[in-house]
This record gives structure tokens, C-alpha cells and sequence, in this order.
């Protein structure tokens, strides 16, 4: 119980950690494989998204708890653990407790109450308390196997969303097929759960946090050190007039390494997509590179709105505001407000108009 208590206290009022603001003044290689958070208005690490709870971007975040109002993050992902694996292990006992006692009631069934020196508050009670502590455990082991699963793979709850819409991407063609596979799952499950945890026996120190500093790790030999994860789809790039930036020089240039990378590699395969779609003769397909025989998207919906991050939902219903990502610092919208930039509206976005009016001209 004691250990239960101090886990939950360190998972509540540790930080989940984020990046220095605002003086982030990141170096060419982490620029490369940063993106940019519309709501701090700055460069935000591989790994991190911008929490609409905490209002702030969180170093590689994994969810915001509820149980907890904290984001679970790089430095309180040990506590959080910690916390599961003893409450599991706490209610696990509490409901051998409760099993035992209703075997001992049931076996006295037929003596009279008095002689059983059984009450009727605690008959009720233990009749209340068994289906509550057995609801609270079993959701709780649920949680317990898939952050450790995740943990074993060395992804958070984000990105193993963001892994299945980006497979789901490449199988429709809307991403190459040589697109990079995640970068940080070091093959060896003991590695990926030492890289997010710690050394192994920092594992049973309740005060223990993770080695690092959150923005730098260790990543496969086949991965892109010259670009994101998770690949943009040209519908959400932006582009953007870096000159117009009021933002020192050092965040400036970051913010154009990475839009211009996205540029630069995404560019040459979407305008092969809109090629493929034209000659394909199909308008759906034409207008939004979607396979129309496919059954993702809801009847009058396109496929930019249907993969869009805020839009998409993986096979378990999840979006990703779900886990407490502010979408709308990700997110460039294909709609802009008339009062709004040109620069900011999606790369894709703007080559389709270009395609349609060329149509039209034609």
C-alpha cells in the first residue's frame, strides 16, 4: 500500500519533461529530425507533441493521464510504470481477499447469522467491493500489457497509432513503399525497455528516472538521420516564406531544415501520385489520389481529410486527441481563412489547384 502511495504521488507531480523554451537552440542533426509546433511557435524534438491539457510540448509523450492529470512523458514514464505494476499487484491481493471471504460466506450459508457472526454491512460491502476491484484490475492489466508491449518495441501509445496510419498510408500508395521503418525499435526487447526505463536495477528504485535527455536516442542503422518520423504526406506540409519568421536565426534555419526536407523527398512521389491518378481517368482518384473501390473514407468524404491526423482513427476507434496531442499544433488545415497566408496552406493542397486549373485551361 505505502508503495502504491509513493508511486502514484511521483507519477502525479513529476514532470513529464520538455524542451528548453525558449532559448531550443538545436544542432543540425537533431533539426533534421525535429518538426515545428505551431503553438510554442518553435522547434519540438523528435519524439515530442504539445499536450492541450498541459499547454505545453512533452519530451517523447506517451499519453495525458486521467488517472493521474499528468502527461506520462520521458521522465515520469518509470514512475507511471512503477505505479501500474504495483497497483496491479495490490488489487490483485485485494481481490484474493474478497474471493476468499465470499467462499467463506457462501460455505456458511445455512448457519444462522449470529452464530456466523456475519453483518449485514459486511455482506454488502463485500458484494459491492469484489465487481469494482475486479473492473479497476482488469483495466488496469490491460493498460499494464500495453504500455509494457509498447515499451518492448520501444514506441509510446502515439506512436503506435501513428505506426498504423503510416503502414496504412503505404498500402493505398499515398506514402512510398520504401518509406523507413521506425527508427528507435532496437530489435532487442531487454534494450528497447533499458532505452525508455533505465539501467535494469534502477527498475525497483522508486525515486529513478530515465538516462538522457529526452531529445536525443538511440536509433536503428537503417534509419533517415535526415528526416522525421513519422514521413508527412504532402497534404500536410506546409509551405511556408521562412524570411517573413520573426524567430532568432538558429530556430529559423531548423524550422526551414525540416519543412524543406519534407519538401524535397515527398515532392517528386505525390506528383507521381497525381500522375498515376490522372492517367488513371477516374476524377475521385484525379482529385485525391484515393483508390475509389477502397472502403476507408465515409461516402462524400476524400482521402485528405480521411488520413489527416486529426481525422484518421485506428482499428481500435482511436484518434489522436485521444491520447492528449493537440492536433491543431500538427495539423495544417487544407481550408485557410482568407486572412491567413498563402505560404501556410499544404503543399499538396496547392499542386492539386495548380493541376485543376491546368485541367480547365486545357
Amino acid at each position: 500500500m505505502v508503495m502504491i502511495w509513493i508511486t502514484y504521488v511521483l507519477a502525479i507531480f513529476v514532470p513529464p519533461g520538455s524542451p528548453p523554451r525558449p532559448d531550443f537552440h538545436p544542432d543540425e542533426g537533431l533539426a533534421k529530425l525535429s518538426t515545428f509546433c505551431k503553438k510554442c511557435n518553435a522547434v519540438k524534438p523528435p519524439r515530442a507533441h504539445h499536450c492541450r491539457m498541459c499547454k505545453t510540448c512533452v519530451l517523447r509523450m506517451d499519453h495525458h493521464c486521467p488517472w493521474t492529470n499528468n502527461c506520462v512523458g520521458h521522465r515520469n514514464l518509470p514512475h507511471f510504470m512503477r505505479f501500474l505494476a504495483c497497483a496491479v499487484w495490490g488489487l490483485s491481493s485485494l481481490l484474493i481477499t474478497l474471493c476468499g471471504r465470499i467462499a467463506d460466506l457462501w460455505a456458511s450459508r445455512h448457519r444462522p447469522m449470529l452464530d456466523s457472526m456475519i453483518t449485514v454491512a459486511e455482506l454488502t460491502a463485500t458484494l459491492v467491493m469484489t465487481p469494482l476491484t475486479l473492473l479497476v484490475w482488469f483495466s488496469l492489466v490491460l493498460l499494464l500489457i500495453r504500455t509494457l508491449w509498447s515499451l518492448c518495441v520501444n514506441t509510446t501509445m502515439i506512436e503506435s497509432w501513428e505506426r498504423e496510419r503510416v503502414e496504412g498510408q503505404i498500402r493505398k500508395g499515398r506514402l512510398p513503399s520504401d518509406t523507413g521503418e521506425f527508427p528507435y525499435d532496437l530489435g532487442s526487447p531487454l534494450d528497447n525497455l533499458r532505452e525508455c526505463l533505465g539501467p535494469f536495477l534502477s527498475w525497483f528504485n522508486p525515486f529513478s528516472e530515465p538516462d538522457g535527455d529526452g531529445m536525443h536516442f538511440r536509433m536503428i542503422e537503417e534509419a533517415d538521420l535526415d528526416m522525421p518520423w513519422p514521413p508527412a504526406d504532402p497534404d500536410e506540409i506546409p509551405v511556408h516564406n521562412y524570411s517573413d519568421l520573426s524567430q532568432a536565426p538558429s530556430t529559423s534555419s531548423a524550422r526551414a531544415i525540416v519543412m524543406e526536407r519534407h519538401i524535397s523527398t515527398q515532392t517528386p512521389f505525390f506528383d507521381e501520385r497525381m500522375s498515376r491518378a490522372t492517367s488513371s481517368g477516374d476524377q475521385h482518384d484525379q482529385q485525391y489520389g484515393w483508390d475509389s473501390s477502397d472502403s476507408g473514407p465515409d461516402e462524400g468524404s476524400s482521402a485528405e481529410e480521411y488520413w489527416r491526423k486529426d481525422k484518421w482513427q485506428s482499428w481500435e476507434g482511436e484518434r489522436l486527441e485521444d491520447f492528449g496531442v493537440d492536433t491543431e499544433a500538427e495539423v495544417y488545415s487544407s481550408t485557410v481563412a482568407e486572412e491567413d497566408k498563402e505560404e501556410d496552406i499544404p503543399l499538396g493542397v496547392i499542386k492539386r489547384k495548380l493541376a485543376t486549373n491546368c485541367n480547365r485551361d486545357a
